[in-house]
């Protein structure tokens, strides 16, 4: 998938926009996909936006499927002529981007709901180097 830019919509807004709850009607299926948790790493001209989705599809009262749950990451960019953009992706296109929060992993169980090991093995590494840099500053200091 390509990059959207929008030269009216601020960073602020543009997050805003994209962890947007929403719900929609399908016959007698309500669709409800809500953000449960999000977060933006980065400066203030780039950066990546993780966000943890669920969708249920609910009839009488009742879901009809079961609950979906997701990681996305979102590139967000600003450029000069063109406004904010993102380019939006999910875990299962396997980002070679790692610094989604473990929590989200926990919330979103690839045993429950499926997801990429592989990549899932990266954030967790990513995390893990991490950790050792920030000791080994702390040793220094």
């Amino acid at each position: 998938m390509g990059w959207l830019f929008r030269e009216d919509i601020t960073r602020k807004e543009l997050i805003a926009e994209r962890t947007e709850s929403w719900e929609r009607q399908s016959g007698e299926t309500i669709v409800q996909s809500e953000c449960l948790a999000h977060c933006f790493r980065g400066c203030g001209f780039s950066g990546v936006l993780w966000a943890v989705w669920e969708r249920r599809f609910i009839k009488d009262g009742e879901d009809t499927e079961p609950t979906q749950r997701w990681i996305t990451c979102d590139l967000i960019q600003y450029r000069r002529d063109a406004g904010f953009g993102y380019k939006d992706m999910d875990e299962s296109m396997g980002p070679y981007y790692y610094s989604c929060p473990m929590k989200y992993l926990n919330m979103v169980p690839i045993d429950r709901f499926g997801g990429n090991s592989g990549w899932r093995e990266m954030v967790i590494d990513h995390h893990q180097r991490q950790r050792e840099k920030r000791k080994s500053r702390a040793i220094i200091v």
